[in-house]
């Protein structure tokens, strides 16, 4: 099955990189909806109006936020899926597209069938772990001797919910760490910081710039960063690598263009370049880089394969969870 689908992502993909701009000059002649399948001011929603505001003032087009939220994006994604295939309907959306395609029994799309990748806006530079305040420990190492000692009794970590990036970051931390933890997920971002500011759970994966706040306040305490480099933001974490955790490089969250299957390609074509200008802009490169995010911009065919990976990937660490897959 997954031979199938890379095949179907990718030469859906490949046929899509062809045309240019200047073949498709009557496109875009109308504003485009990017449907954002995620409440109004977070990463994905920022960085959606961020990429837009540069394509518009490079180029013109003209694009009408449509926040969708619900169902772990699956709302505003299955919305995409049903819009007519005629390059005005585009999703701006992260890794829980293909968590869902994972998960969901019930998930209203076919990550496989319905969506075209278009290309990438930025890929996280990694997650940091924070511990509460109140937990005796400070580095990795103490954390891990800490639940050796707890028995039956694990360390709790907190999500903003079942089957999203942060979930699966954190039980791959687990895995490679070989320390067992206790998930505690919530309904979203805002309970789950909140839970561990209180000093409800013991631990949690965080991007750094919205646990930066957490930090300043002393509500957290970070201890390692899982990028393949130290963090700019928090240069005292250590890596997971210096940490003593092997093969433990976790990127953080991507943010990505798709539009419904059947898109004419001219139009896939011109998105992906437009994007790729505006995120190899300075301004929009600086934005990307201070909220974290190395800008990316790839090829329609090459981000069919990060898609690709990012299944392969995340089936590992789900089925290494016993976390039940569709």
């Amino acid at each position: 099955m997954q031979l199938r689908m890379v095949k179907c992502l990718v030469s859906a993909a490949l046929v899509a990189g062809t045309a240019s701009f200047a073949g498709a000059q009557n496109y875009p002649n109308k504003p485009i909806r990017l449907v954002v399948p995620f409440d109004a001011g977070g990463t994905v929603d920022t960085l959606g109006r961020v990429v837009t505001a540069q394509i518009t003032k490079q180029s013109g087009a003209r694009f009408i936020i449509d926040n969708r939220p619900g169902a772990n994006s699956a709302i505003g994604s299955a919305a995409v899926a049903r819009a007519t295939p005629d390059g005005y309907t585009v999703l701006n959306v992260s890794p829980s597209l293909v968590l869902n395609a994972l998960l969901g029994k019930d998930v209203p799309y076919d990550l496989h069938k319905d969506f075209v990748p278009v290309t990438n806006l930025g890929i996280g530079q990694g997650y940091l772990l924070v511990v509460r305040q109140e937990l005796p420990v400070k580095s990795v190492r103490e954390l891990v001797a800490l639940a050796k000692t707890r028995g039956d009794k694990r360390l709790t970590y907190g999500t903003p919910g079942i089957g999203n990036a942060l979930h699966v970051a954190s039980e791959f931390f687990a895995m490679k760490a070989a320390t067992p933890l206790l998930h505690v997920p919530y309904k979203g971002s805002a309970p789950a910081l909140t839970a561990i500011a209180a000093g409800q759970v013991d631990l949690m994966m965080l991007s750094p710039a919205t646990v930066f706040p957490f930090v300043q306040n002393g509500k957290v305490r970070p201890i390692a960063f899982t990028g393949s480099e130290r963090s700019k933001e928090f240069p005292n974490a250590p890596t997971m690598q210096e940490a003593g955790v092997e093969d433990c490089v976790i990127k953080g969250t991507w943010v990505g263009w798709f539009v419904p299957a059947g898109t004419p390609r001219k139009a896939i074509a011109v998105l992906a370049e437009e994007v790729n200008k505006a995120v190899q802009s300075p301004e929009v490169a600086k934005i990307l880089t201070t909220g974290g995010f190395d800008a990316d911009g790839r090829s329609p065919a090459e981000f069919a394969r990060f898609v690709e990976a990012e299944w392969q990937r995340y089936r590992e660490v789900l089925r290494n969870a016993k976390i039940e897959l569709k």
